[in-house]
Formats: C-alpha cells, structure tokens, sequence
C-alpha cells in the first residue's frame, strides 16, 4: 500500500482527478479521503510502490482490474512524461520527488520550528469585496503560520457556510484536508502517531499545520487556484495573496 504521504504527493501530481482515460469523472475532483492510488505494474506481479509506479484512480476505474490492466501502457507513458521534467531526482525514491512538492519538514517538526529559509510568517490578504462580501479588505498575520492559516480558515467558513466547509473537508489545506476526526486523519505513518492539529473555531474541524512556512504559502496559493465560491465562481486573481514573510 501506498503510505499516506506517497498518496498526497500523487493525488496533487495527478491534480486531484482519476488518470483512467475511459473514467466517466475524469473531470471531477476526487476527494483525497476517497482517492486510490493503482500500482501500474501490479504489486503481485513485483510492482514497487512507489511515485513512479503509481497512478491516481477513482475507486470505480480501481475496482475494474480489465480496464487497468488494459490501459498499462497509457499510464506508463503518462509517468514517463511527468518524471522526464523532474531533474535530477533518484528513480523510484520518495525523497527526491518530495523535495520537489513538500520543501520544507517531512517529520513531525514542531510549528515554528527553523525550516530551510530560517524563521518565517505568512501573511494574507483578502479583498473580501473581490469576493462579493460587504467587507473591508483584511489582513491575516499572526507570529506563527498555522494560526494565520487557521483564523483564514474559520473567516472562510464563516463568511460562505456550508459550500465552504464541503470544499476543506475533501481539498488539502495543506498536507490534509480539515477533519472531524484528526488522530486518524493526520497520521504520521512512521511514528504511528497523529501529526499536531490544531482546532478551527466556531466549527468542529481540525487542521493540521505540518510543513514548513514557505510550503504554507505555495499550498495556500494552490488551494485557492481550486476552491470555488457559493455561486460556483472561481476564486478572481487576487482576490486572495499569500505571502512569505522573513521575521
């Protein structure tokens, strides 16, 4: 099986949808909780689980073991583009490609900890009236990332409900999407235990901070490029800027 991190690198890889041609929702986000990830080359065959081997599928197309089969040589093909553009890394290694997606921590590092660019905020920028809100533009910056990120999250709701809410709980925020449950939702598969979570006020979701600052702002920036708001709309350019801050 693929561990819950090498799930998350390939389901923002594949950006989120099924990578079997003949899906009738291939167009159609899969929630990360529903996502399956398809050896290519069958593990019972000696297929390595690992980046390069592996395929996001909806549990349909999964669940019919014909149609991966049959469509091997297209998933082949498709890995092998993606993995031509990334220089430099080691073949079927987890380090190299998460370098790429998760710079940063890839343990349970504690917020606030040094990261590579030394000590650092994020701060965003909301122009609520962008959004059709009857609000003055606001400024989130708190000392650390994760409550930024968290006050951001519960303005969100807050402001757009429930079309909101069913968004977070199927997109990662950042590593994770928000959660109910977050001691099985955010759990470190090398320790065995959940990664830290923190509570986002006036609901009952968790969200779980773990990546370094600059990881928060391209995650962010990423997640904003996919949420729609009530009336289907997407996001306008700059409605919403995320940026790094050098303390």
């Amino acid at each position: 099986m693929f561990d819950p991190l090498e799930k998350e690198v390939i389901w923002n890889r594949d950006r989120g949808t099924c990578q079997c041609p003949s899906c009738e929702r291939a167009d159609r986000l899969i929630p990360f909780g529903e996502a399956t990830v398809h050896h290519v080359d069958e593990h019972c065959a000696g297929g390595q689980t690992v980046l390069e081997n592996g395929v996001l599928v909806c549990p349909q197309c999964h669940s019919n073991r014909y149609e991966m089969q049959r469509r091997g040589d297209h998933f082949k093909n498709y890995l092998a583009r993606h993995y031509a553009k990334i220089s430099g890394s080691a073949a079927g290694t987890l380090v190299g490609e998460t370098e790429n997606v998760f710079p940063g921590q890839l343990d349970d590092g504690g917020e606030g900890a040094q990261d590579r660019s030394g000590r650092s905020r994020i701060k965003v920028e909301v122009d609520w009236g962008a959004l059709d809100v009857d609000h003055e533009k606001q400024t989130f910056d708190e000392p650390l990332a994760s409550a930024t990120v968290v006050k951001l999250l519960a303005a969100l709701i807050a402001e757009f409900g429930a079309p909101m809410t069913r968004q977070l709980v199927e997109i990662p925020v950042l590593r994770y999407p928000l959660s109910e449950s977050p001691e099985n939702a955010f759990l470190n598969a090398k320790t065995g235990k959940p990664f830290s979570y923190i509570p986002v006020p006036g609901t009952k979701l968790y969200f779980c901070p773990q990546s370094s600052s600059p990881e928060k702002v391209r995650r962010l920036s990423e997640l904003f490029g996919r949420l729609v708001l009530p009336d289907d709309r997407v996001f306008p350019e700059g409605s919403i800027e995320v940026t790094l801050v050098e303390s």
